[in-house]
């Protein structure tokens, strides 16, 4: 949790969501104690850098890293019929980006506990220094 405070309270607010759905669904799987999932690897996007993290259920890096890619790149059949919007990719959901914070879950809907669930962090740099996609982002 401190790591949210320092962040700006926008991102740090997507990130509250993101470790809340992620504690949600994990249950007490291992890793759920920490709060922190490290981070598989970075990916470049239009000029962008991201961090990809796997936060739950068994899913490669480098499918995690694909998926996110092409997500990012604006590849799959947009999500219509959802309050919030955003795409569908290879059986994969994801909201549109949100402040940085790009989150997918594997499934034919947004299910709360998802057995499968990926997302990236922007990796420009923070307003206080500090690098936006940590070796260990919070899950």
């Amino acid at each position: 949790m401190r790591a949210l405070v320092r962040l700006a309270p926008t991102r740090a607010a997507a990130l509250a969501v993101i470790a809340a759905c992620s504690v949600a669904a994990s249950g007490a799987t291992a890793g759920a104690s920490s709060g922190k999932v490290p981070r598989c690897e970075k990916i470049t996007v239009k000029g962008a850098r991201w961090g990809v993290y796997v936060s739950n259920g068994k899913v490669g890096c480098a499918t995690a890293g694909t998926v996110l890619t092409r997500v990012l790149a604006g590849k799959g059949t947009p999500i219509v019929n959802s309050g919030t919007g955003g795409v569908r990719y290879d059986g994969w959901l994801c909201p549109y980006n949100q402040m940085g914070v790009v989150t997918c879950q594997y499934g034919t809907k947004p299910v709360a506990r998802p057995g499968r669930s990926i997302f990236a962090l922007s990796c420009a740099t923070e307003a206080d220094g500090d690098p936006g996609c940590p070796a260990r982002g919070e899950d």
